[in-house]
């Protein structure tokens, strides 16, 4: 075991962080640590590092002592150095530079006159020799490879590290984090200043390394190529789940679905026993009446399962129908000192509901397009002209739009002044601003908080033609699951600029490609282009399908010639596929195992609702055991029938 929390409690004064949080981490795993905006996930790495103190509950921290080699990474850390980028990167090696020093000090001590040569190049032996086992002659090659790999190219690794973008010092800090981690990493949000190309090494790099890797990130397509196990922090509570961030929805899903049954069904128990009492309270049944109200005071009332809170429902209300063209651009081109990014869009349209993604690497003019086409910068050449009747909206990364002056309320009353304050507080709650939320000023917002009233505004305003950069940053993921919502039913058109591939995949039907120059346009969503999206040069042309070579396909034998007197040799029985075989074994006990397991749950289920039948409701102590009961029993039975299916369509492939 590498680290570990153990009903972890903390507190920030009234404020309670972390209230049971009990989490594992074993040696070669991945998890994706996931959950709301100020759940407690940074607060779970911070405890590990040693940078927090619990409350309550034991933590086992994955230090340098334990022999544990661990890197980590966050978005406010600062570089250790004053040097080069290439420098800070090797920074992460502080036992190899100290030694590589040590080194160059003995070869320059062994030409000193009188020097004890014996002493110093046993000295000498003993250095090189914990410098090789520390893999010392390969540590710049590999600070290099993953600084290109991130984005930096030669030219750019002895620039100070003080003179970079935020985004630029963050993949810094990134390459050092992977460097130092050879055993753990703790990586808190590294994707969010990654474009594809880097974003998808990153992706590989982890599947293939040997160090174990927790993630806290809000990309839900990241999550699905990484993550094997799945870390939810919810109201400050930890449940773990086996799986990418795909298998936990589904297994969530199914929790909820069984949560609901159980509220239900003790709302209406509860109903039934509260009209009982209302009816015998002063009758014949007087005492009858009495302890079921003691046993109702005593009952431990289920919470109402937070299906209904998991989504922000978006609407967007369009004053009007806009014409089939929302958007024309006309030999239109962005850039800046005279210098367009890209060659002319040449008569480019975007339709009435079309949903066009931009798409291409930091730098190359994605958001710069949106600016010219919002009216904030001109463009280069050409321009751009609005359909009939279209009302534009702009969404940008500064979310611009907001009056720092506001509150969140004075921000909404001021675009519908004579709405009611009720009204006003209703639309608020649907963005998650409730309670003393509204009379927060815009500027102690959080990110996440700022990009959700930027969109309230919008939507309250009314438009038909939404330009979008980069929507869901700051976001996490049920808020992003709203977006795609808001996006998908939004009437009118949508230009979107992001990296979110998840958000790609589920609201782009076209995209528009900026790269090496040129602005690029195809039909289609993310899954129909993604080679081309993620500059996959090599997949852009497609190879000739060839034909699917049968299992053992031996040469073909020449035909024995008439004069032959022989008969041709009988063909050689194809070997056995003993791989193939195990396969299917274990697919098939797999499936026998979890049939043996649904059957075994559900006698226990029949059992116990016969036992629930006869249980008199005024035991309470008793009832509510037996419903604590049913309940693992539900979860453990839809748990078995996942299990189940899964292993029953595995078993159906590998038979074919």
């Amino acid at each position: 075991m590498l680290a570990s929390l153990n009903h972890a409690f903390l507190s920030f004064g009234p404020h309670e962080v972390l209230k049971d949080v009990t989490w594992s981490i074993q040696e070669d795993a991945c998890w994706g640590v996931i959950g709301r905006n100020g759940a407690g996930k940074s607060t779970v790495f911070k405890v590990l590092l040693g940078q927090l103190e619990l409350d309550k509950g034991t933590v086992v921290r994955p230090t340098a002592e334990r022999g544990i080699r661990m890197g980590h990474y966050a978005q406010d850390l600062e570089p250790a150095t004053d040097g080069s980028i290439l420098e800070e990167a090797l920074a992460a090696f502080g036992d190899v530079e100290a030694l590589q020093h040590e080194m160059r000090d003995l070869e320059h001590r062994m030409g000193e006159p009188g020097a004890d040569l014996e002493a110093i190049m046993a000295r000498y032996q003993a250095v090189q020799e914990a410098f090789e086992r520390l893999d010392g002659f390969t540590i710049r090659a590999r600070a290099e490879g993953i600084l290109f790999a991130l984005g930096f190219g030669p030219d750019l690794l002895e620039k100070n590290v003080h003179e970079l973008s935020g985004g630029q010092k963050s993949r810094v800090m990134l390459a050092k984090a992977i460097l130092q981690g050879q055993d753990l990493l703790l990586l808190d949000e590294p994707t969010n200043h990654l474009d594809l190309p880097s974003l998808r090494w990153l992706e590989s790099f982890i599947n293939g390394t040997s160090a174990t890797v927790a993630v806290i990130s809000h990309d839900r397509y990241f999550l699905d190529r990484i993550a094997t196990s799945i870390l939810e922090i919810e109201l400050g509570r930890s449940r773990v789940y086996e799986g990418n961030y795909t298998d936990f929805i589904e297994k969530k899903e199914q929790e909820l679905e069984i949560a609901e049954r159980h509220f239900e069904r003790q709302q209406e128990y509860i109903k039934r026993q509260e009209e009982y009492i209302r009816r015998n309270i002063a009758g014949q049944d007087t005492k009858q009446a009495r302890g079921r109200r003691t046993h109702l005071a005593k009952l431990q009332r289920l919470e109402k399962p937070l299906r209904d809170r998991r989504r922000i429902k978006f609407t967007f209300a369009e004053t009007q129908r806009s014409g089939d063209t929302a958007l024309v651009l006309d030999k239109a081109s962005v850039g800046w000192d005279g210098t367009p990014l890209f060659e002319p869009l040449d008569h480019f349209q975007v339709k009435r509901g079309q949903k066009l993604a931009i798409v291409g690497l930091n730098g190359t003019g994605k958001s710069t397009l949106l600016k010219a086409i919002a009216g904030e910068i001109p463009y280069l050449t050409g321009g751009s002209r609005l359909g009939s009747q279209v009302k534009l909206g702009y969404f940008d990364q500064h979310h611009r739009n907001l009056d720092p002056r506001n509150t969140v309320f004075q921000q909404i009353q001021a675009v519908i002044p004579l709405a009611p304050k009720q009204d006003v507080l209703g639309f608020l709650a649907k963005f998650q601003f409730r309670g003393d939320d509204v009379d927060k000023p815009v500027t102690v917002l959080s990110g996440g908080e700022r990009a959700r009233l930027s969109v309230a505004t919008l939507i309250r305003e009314g438009v038909n033609l939404l330009l979008l950069d980069e929507p869901t940053n700051h976001m996490d993921i049920h808020s992003m699951e709203a977006m795609e919502d808001t996006i998908l039913s939004f009437t009118g058109a949508v230009v979107l600029v992001t990296h979110d591939r998840y958000l790609l995949g589920r609201v782009a039907d076209s995209i528009l490609r900026v790269h090496e120059g040129r602005a690029e346009f195809k039909e289609g969503g993310y899954e129909d282009n993604q080679a081309w999206v993620d500059l996959d040069i090599d997949q852009d042309v497609e190879a000739p399908a060839e034909p699917e070579e049968a299992p053992q396909r031996r040469k073909a034998e020449p035909k024995p010639k008439a004069a032959d007197k022989a008969p041709a040799p009988p063909a050689k029985p194809q070997p056995i596929d003993r791989e193939r075989q195990k396969t299917l074994r274990r697919w098939e006990r797999k499936v026998q195992e979890a049939e043996a397991q649904v059957a075994d749950l559900e006698g226990r289920l029949a059992v116990l609702a016969q036992e629930l039948a006869v249980t008199d409701p005024a035991q309470w102590e008793t009832f509510s055991a037996k419903l604590d009961a049913q309940k693992q029993l539900e979860t453990e039975l839809a748990y078995a029938m996942s299990e189940w299916e899964q292993a029953q369509t595995a078993l159906e492939e590998a038979s074919k």
